[in-house]
């Protein structure tokens, strides 16, 4: 363990259990629930896929709703890390870990919350562990670590969606190509390892989508105008 560690130990080991509880624990608060309980007064999980995130959403109850539920499931990523952020510098090893490990150290502080805010979606134990798929919060979270990649992987998916009108083939895409921007941008092997997990939550949270798509029985979204 490196010097550094060992001196901050105790308040690392705090700080990085602070940080899984309070970024799990946000990521937990579904908006797909939530705005379909609060404003439909029924559980968005009843209708289509089941599933609780943005696209099922937009087919249950339109796109203003979808909408909301989107940027919710975004806006709770970034204000985990934000939290994560205040734990480390309130107990006092933010500046330290920085000075040690440079540019990097921030992009493992979003990683690490983002993960665990990504879980949280996905297995949100406000809602007995049936969330969404963690696409709209892991997109909100690559965002924060890097807008270039963010903006590149959000072109793909709104072209792939465009051209095939499947969103989980686009989900599914970006998924497999962020750690390759990862390592494109940062050339750092810790960094890409860390995406590539981010990459099997993802793919493993659209098994059923794969086995819809290789079965041709996935539902394909409508452009046209909602009735909602």
């Amino acid at each position: 363990m490196p010097a550094v560690l060992e001196t901050i130990s105790k308040e690392l080991f705090a700080g990085v259990l602070l940080i899984v509880v309070s970024s799990y624990l946000l990521g937990s608060l579904n908006f797909g629930v939530i705005l379909s309980n609060h404003f439909a007064k029924d559980d968005v999980r009843n209708h289509g896929s089941g599933n609780a995130g943005t696209t099922n959403m937009l087919r249950s109850y339109g796109k203003k709703l979808a909408l909301v539920t989107i940027l919710g499931d975004m806006v709770k990523v970034a204000v985990s890390i934000l939290i994560a952020y205040a734990i480390l510098k309130l107990l006092g090893i933010y500046d330290v870990l920085e000075q040690n490990f440079g540019n990097e150290y921030q992009v493992y502080v979003k990683s690490f919350s983002g993960f665990f805010c990504v879980l949280g979606h996905i297995f949100p134990c406000y809602f007995k562990f049936r969330g969404g798929k963690g696409v709209a919060t892991s997109g909100g979270m690559v965002f924060i670590i890097d807008w270039r990649i963010g903006l590149i992987l959000l072109a793909i998916l709104i072209l792939i969606v465009l051209v095939t009108r499947y969103v989980s083939l686009g989900s599914i895409i970006i998924a497999l190509l962020y750690p390759v921007f990862i390592y494109l941008f940062y050339k750092s092997f810790v960094l890409t390892l860390i995406a590539v997990v981010f990459t099997l939550i993802v793919v493993i949270a659209h098994r059923g989508n794969l086995k819809k798509l290789i079965n041709h029985t996935e539902n394909k979204i409508s452009f046209s105008k909602s009735k909602k």
